[in-house]
């Protein structure tokens, strides 16, 4: 390493050009980089859907829900798979196990086994089952809603317009039309005039698909061209379907579909209506490429939008724009970086010379330009973790860097050369400097390994980090010698009195302290038990902190049966009742989703209900609001207001939020096919209705809309000349109308329904009275061959691992107990049930955030305990010795006792992100550690001697002042983004503030225990020897 550091001290000029270079083409590398809020991850959860119209959840369950999953369940690589099926529609969602087996193996098994099952489903569906995997990128970079007090026509043309033009901005790759529905022509069929002429359903559909076709009849030469040859049948008009020619006999007994029918060109049903700010929108999701650049791509949108001719009446409202989130991100992390490079810089000019404290401080830039030219090349983008990565280490940057400049200035103020004081300073500490950035290497190093969803995540952060300290090493031992040596002595260095006081003291005082070691030491471990302990009952767990991404949620819920309309209405007066919670200038807008409450930040979905809706209360982030509008409290502000609303089966109030997590603090599998696991889930929600910390409970069992079952005379049907064939479609047009066909314009498809008219389509007792006509035109009513019975249904039946299943759903009081606790609790009580002896079928599974956190912390103990052998095996490397790296190790429990005070004192919640802070502080604590033991060897070896209390007060006095410089540069390098000084990021504080707070502690433990164990150490070494 000399000879390197000496090669380019007599390079001035090639270090100058390195770095120009490297600040130039960082910056270039910086500006071209794509920017995201998260990194893109594969989340693991892929999810199989299926739409057949017309079905109720129990014909959704045994036609398609059932076959499928028997054929999901064969495949490996597999962990969990849920099922909700509802009307119109089956939702598989399968979570993947990529420790098992390879993405595009399980991906490939997954579509066989759907392509097997697709054999077995209904004939008549209009579509194959979808696979979607989710995953950040399902998540829209903006939504353009295309709103006014106009006709829903006018509105549909529009959107479709800006739709087509969203496609082209460069970075948008697909965009989705929520609350846009299709045009559809539909047949209102006269009974009783089907019923005098003879005519049967069927022969209608068949004459409407036989009318209904375009194809080519292939080719014909001639003797200078070939034409091609088309039977034109094809509608050219959609109301051309009146003249479909349902029977034809004699000249003048033609029946057209028009003698038979009336027709009403209108709109599908509602499936999803949109709103926002109070009207009727169509809501456009634009969601951009997998290289696209978020922040790039949302600033094209928006300048399209700009650009976009409306007509009268018509605006273009731009939401939920995800680059809000990117940028304000950037704003808080690289204020806050900003103000602790400045501190860093500060207090470097005060322990060294000025030029000596530039020349150190310009590293941390430096390493960060250098760390983005390598991160670029293995495509790490700039995101939450990557800036994270840079906040958490930017102290420890300046830590090699201090070493270096520290020892340098030393040299000199002894006389040695500018070159040769240079050259020795990093020599003579490189290589406790490479040990103390390889030991923070691999403390972060595990967390490259993590598995699951949180471990993608995570990765980012320790690939990161790793780089930025390689860039620092370089930076530290090849570059800022040479700088150091072009720096003019200063022959006396200014006085400090308060750090003067301050190292007197020190001095005195580690005297006294390695004098009376053992008292000490049984001090130290006392407080370290007493801490603890305090920690243990007052710090509690939560796998993710709350993250505020400013967007509160209100899942609404009407009674069963509710109308579409009736649920609008309601939503648009809770919108305007809503809107007098916030502060004006704190809102963005309030937007609404008729027809489903699915919350989830990538995409997973609960289902689709007419009763159903969400309410998105948008606000700006957390770092521009005025100071006035906190999500957490304007949640419960609204969660006592909701309380008291009268007209809902429900109404749920929550934050959004984007964690890497799966289900609810409690969530409770009663898997069963029988009616008990009904009795059963109740009684476990009563039980936690009683649990003090249990906020809220649910369960997943919605009454749905009232069953008609139709009990068939078998024998009376095949006499009367029926079959079932007949009585379902003949059920399907009386009840909600059958699709029979659809017509391919240049703009959009157009669909046929055929159906009752509104006046008699859905009532029971049309369906008595209804007619059907069999294959000889005998018309046979329903009532003649078949019995109506009414009982209560499901409007969904959700399954687990393939069976029945009832989920209890639980949210608690984080401030009261923890979600182990309130599990463990809820364990106990249903182990004294008995429920496995008196229901041997039923199985309870108790999942959720619990089940997260397990297999959260069984990885993070994992990449702990190799972490600390990693650590370990390269410090015997280093000294040669088992004695003394276990001095070191010994030091870290006690720099944790700071991370236990911090999160105690302040009633913060130790989670996921606390602890991976925890991982990487244990490398940060060494460091210290590591280059004072390495001096007092050297001391050691240069006397032949053990050293006596004297001297090794002495060595500790010396390095009292880089130990001081590196543990308070990195504290306070960190302290403003722990604080949020310049604005707050909640995902990455708890990370922050674990490294900060225990790099103070650690700098004590560093200055007073690791002597006193080096003291202890060598008083053994004596008793051995003289043993």
């Amino acid at each position: 390493m000399p000879q390197l550091t000496r090669w380019f001290v007599g390079r001035p000029l090639v270090v100058t050009m390195i770095m120009i270079m490297v600040f130039a083409l960082g910056f270039l590398t910086i500006a071209d980089m794509r920017y995201e809020y998260n990194p893109a991850v594969d989340m693991g959860v892929v999810n199989v859907t299926t739409i057949k119209a017309g079905s109720g959840p129990e014909e959704i369950e045994l036609a398609i829900t059932l076959p499928l999953e028997e054929e999901l369940l064969e495949v490996e690589g597999i962990k969990r798979i849920y099922s909700n099926s509802m009307e119109n529609l089956s939702v598989i969602t399968i979570n993947l196990d990529l420790d098992a087996a390879e993405k595009q193996e399980i991906m490939r098994d997954i579509q066989q086994a759907v392509d097997r099952a697709f054999t077995r489903l209904p004939q008549d569906l209009l579509e194959k089952p979808v696979i979607e995997e989710l995953s950040t990128l399902i998540t829209p970079v903006m939504e353009v809603h295309v709103t006014g007090d106009v006709p829903e026509a006018l509105l549909r043309d529009v959107a479709r317009n800006v739709a087509d033009g969203l496609r082209e901005v460069d970075g948008v790759a697909s965009v989705e039309k929520r609350g846009y529905r299709r045009p559809e022509v539909r047949i209102m069929l006269d009974s009783g005039k089907l019923a005098r002429l003879g005519i049967s359903h069927e022969e209608i559909i068949t004459a409407i698909r036989a009318r209904n076709r375009r194809d080519s009849g292939g080719a014909v030469d001639s003797f200078t061209t070939e034409k091609n040859i088309i039977a034109i049948g094809q509608f050219r008009d959609p109301r051309e379907i009146e003249t479909v020619v349902v029977r034809s006999g004699a000249p003048g007994n033609t029946v057209l579909l028009r003698d038979v029918a009336t027709f009403v060109s209108d709109y599908e049903d509602w499936d999803i209506q949109t709103r926002v700010n109070g009207r009727f929108s169509i809501a456009l999701q634009a969601r951009k490429k997998t290289l696209a650049d978020e922040l790039h791509t949302a600033a094209n949108v928006r300048a399209f939008v700009d650009t976009v001719s409306l007509p009268q009446g018509v605006q273009l409202v731009m939401v939920a724009d995800i680059s809000r989130l990117t940028v304000n991100m950037l704003d808080v992390l690289s204020g806050n970086a900003l103000l602790g490079l400045a501190s860093v810089l500060l207090l470097l000019c005060y322990f060294l010379q000025v030029r000596f404290a530039l020349w150190v401080t310009l590293g941390i830039p430096f390493a960060v330009c250098l760390a983005f030219l390598l991160m670029a090349t293995i495509d790490v983008t700039i995101n939450a973790m990557s800036l994270t990565a840079i906040i958490l280490i930017m102290g420890v940057l300046v830590d090699d860097a201090v070493v270096v400049s520290e020892n340098t200035q030393r040299l000199r103020s002894v006389g040695l050369g500018r070159n040769e004081a240079s050259i020795q300073g990093a020599g003579q500490v490189s290589q406790p400097v490479i040990f103390s950035a390889l030991t923070t290497m691999l403390a972060f190093a595990p967390l490259l390994f993590l598995g699951g969803i949180g471990g993608e995540f995570m990765w980012f952060l320790p690939a990161s980090v790793i780089i930025l300290l390689c860039a620092s090493l370089f930076e530290s031992l090849c570059l800022l010698p040479s700088h150091l040596a072009s720096v003019p002595l200063r022959l006396e260095d200014p006085k400090r009195p308060a750090f003067e006081r301050l190292h007197a003291f020190y001095h005195r005082t580690i005297n006294v302290w390695l004098r009376h070691r053992y008292r000490t030491l049984a001090l130290f471990f006392v407080m370290f038990i007493a801490i603890m302990t305090l920690g243990a009952f007052t710090i509690k767990f939560s796998l993710f902190p709350d993250i505020d991404i400013d967007t509160v949620h209100i899942k609404v819920e009407l009674p069963v049966g509710s109308r579409f309309d009736e649920t609008v209405a309601k939503v648009a007066q809770l919108e305007e009742e809503l809107r007098g919670f916030v502060v004006a200038e704190d809102l963005l807008a309030i937007t609404s989703q008729i027809g489903h409450h699915d919350t989830d930040f990538y995409g997973a979905t609960e289902g689709r209900n007419p009763a159903w809706a969400l309410v998105a209360v948008q606000l700006e982030p957390l770092g521009r609001r005025s100071g006035s509008t906190d999500t957490y409290d304007l949640v419960t502000e609204i969660q006592a207001w909701a309380a008291q609303q009268s007209g809902f089966k429900s109404l749920v109030v929550q934050a959004q939020t984007d964690v890497p997590v799966v289900g609810k603090p409690i969530q409770v599998e009663v898997i069963s096919s029988g009616d008990e696991r009904y009795d059963v889930a109740d009684r476990i929600g009563n039980f936690l209705r009683g649990h003090t910390a249990v906020t809220n409970t649910w369960t997943s069992s919605n009454p749905g809309k009232d069953v008609i079952e139709l009990e068939v005379n078998h024998a009376l049907l095949k006499a009367r000349g029926l079959t079932m064939e007949h009585l379902i479609t003949a059920m399907r047009i009386a009840v909600d109308g059958l699709l029979v066909d659809e017509l391919q314009t240049l703009d959009e498809r157009v669909s046929y329904r055929l159906q009752l008219p509104l006046s008699a389509a859905g009532k029971l007792q049309t369906l008595e009275n209804l007619a059907v006509v069999n294959d000889d035109g005998q018309a046979i009513y329903l009532n003649a061959v078949a019995h109506f019975s009414l009982h209560p249904g499901e409007a969904d039946i959700k399954h687990y691992l393939g069976k029945r299943t009832v989920t209890v759903y639980g949210e608690i009081d984080s401030d009261q107990t923890s979600v182990q606790q309130v599990n463990t609790d809820l364990a106990q009580w249903i182990a004294l049930q008995r429920w496995s002896e008196l229901y041997p079928q039923l199985r309870l599974h108790q999942g959720g955030e619990m089940e997260e956190q397990a297999e959260a912390l069984g990885d993070l103990e994992t990449a702990a305990l190799i972490c600390l052998l990693s650590i370990f095996a390269v410090l015997v490397i280093l000294f040669n010795s088992i004695s003394q790296p276990l001095l070191i190790m010994l030091c870290i429990p006690f720099g944790l006792v700071g991370v236990v005070l911090c999160y105690s004192l302040q009633g913060l919640s130790v989670g996921m992100m606390a602890i991976t802070g925890v991982i990487g502080l244990v490398g940060v604590l060494v460091n210290d550690s590591l280059v004072l033991l390495h001096t007092m060897n050297e001391e050691r070896k240069v006397r032949g001697v053990p050293l006596s209390v004297t001297e090794v007060a002495d060595v500790a006095h010396r390095r009292f002042r880089p130990i001081l410089i590196t543990s308070v540069t990195t504290a306070v390098g960190l302290f403003p983004t722990a604080y949020g000084i310049m604005g707050e990021n909640s995902y990455i504080t708890p990370m922050v503030m674990s490294m900060a707070w225990g790099v103070v502690f650690g700098g004590l433990v560093s200055l007073v225990l690791l002597p006193v164990l080096y003291m202890v150490e060598q008083d053994i070494r004596a008793k051995l020897s003289r043993g």
